[in-house]
């Protein structure tokens, strides 16, 4: 397999603090109206990482001045789901433009038992790091949500604005207990627009107040996002 160069939000930061307890169900929201390391996630640079900026409601990433530029964002803490949980992990992404390799913004999640998945982007298409073949299309210059869901750490499930794009199996890994996203590749130099990034434990949609739950907490009203979308 093919990483040319490629250092990615799955191998940053692996010495970060130690991991917070949590309570179940949780949820963590980034809006994309701050820089996230101002919100608690941890950033992490190559060649001095991207010029960035908030449009929007949006995080701006622009890394075209150079292919060994990086900028990605981690949170380390506990983020398995129990029995009768569920773990959503869920952006709203515009890739607007790949200038120079295969693809380059990501995202990625390790699980507690050092279980790991995690996908990168071009302008049209989602790949999984660990097997690049394993891709789904999008239309281009436009926001999508991409959403993947996992009930035991160790299978997954990718969708796309609703629908079921990818499923899989996690990769048994060292790290643990970590999320990130951003500009994730050195060796490929790209722009995109990050609406929003959110991640967390509910409860499994397998009765119908369940499913309400998840809604709920799905529908959480973010700051002109039905503006954006139009």
């Amino acid at each position: 397999m093919n990483r040319l160069l490629t250092f990615t939000i799955l191998l940053a930061c692996a010495g970060l603090s130690p991991i917070a307890a949590r309570a179940d169900p949780y949820w963590i929201t980034y809006e994309g109206n701050d820089f996230p390391e101002n919100e608690g996630w941890t950033r992490t640079t190559y060649a001095g990482g991207a010029e960035r900026w908030i449009e929007d409601g949006a995080l701006v990433l622009d890394g075209r001045e150079d292919t060994l530029i990086a900028d990605s964002y981690s949170m380390v803490r506990s983020v398995d789901p129990d029995p009768g949980e569920l773990f959503l992990m869920r952006c709203r992404l515009r890739v607007d433009e790949i200038a120079m390799g295969h693809s380059d913004p990501g995202l990625g999640v390790f699980s507690d038992e050092s279980w790991s998945v995690g996908f990168r982007f071009s302008e049209t298409r989602v790949f999984n790091v660990d097997d690049l073949g394993m891709s789904a299309g999008f239309e281009p210059g436009e926001f999508h949500v991409f959403e993947l869901r996992s009930w035991d750490m160790r299978a997954f499930e990718l969708r796309i604005d609703g629908s079921v794009a990818l499923t899989g199996d996690f990769l048994h890994v060292i790290t643990s207990s970590k999320v990130g996203f951003g500009d994730n590749i050195v060796g490929a130099a790209s722009l995109s627009h990050w609406d929003y990034f959110e991640f967390g434990v509910v409860p499994e949609p397998s009765s119908g107040v369940a499913t309400v739950a998840v809604c709920l907490l799905s529908c959480i009203v973010r700051r002109d996002d039905i503006c954006k979308r139009g």
